[in-house]
């Protein structure tokens, strides 16, 4: 098992594998870590199409509760 953060500068619902996981952002505003079975994983993001890539083919592995992985998504314009 591994500790992952999904990036992305605004609160969105994030799924794995077609599974919601919550949101990457917490009440507090700091991104929420996702344990997660290590290997390969698909990520993205709900609500506006607003991001890239639309969805990301990861390797989960050797994240920790100290050090997350992180899994980033960038805002378009």
């Amino acid at each position: 098992m591994s500790r992952v953060i999904v990036k992305f500068p605004e609160c969105r619902e994030v799924f794995v594998d077609d599974k919601s996981e919550g949101d990457n952002i917490d009440a507090q505003g700091k991104y929420r870590s996702l344990l997660l079975g290590d290997g390969l994983h698909t990520f993205r993001l709900g609500g506006d199409q607003n991001y890239t890539p639309p969805s990301q083919d990861v390797e989960v592995g050797g994240g920790t509760i100290i050090l997350p992985q992180p899994v980033v998504f960038e805002k378009n314009g």
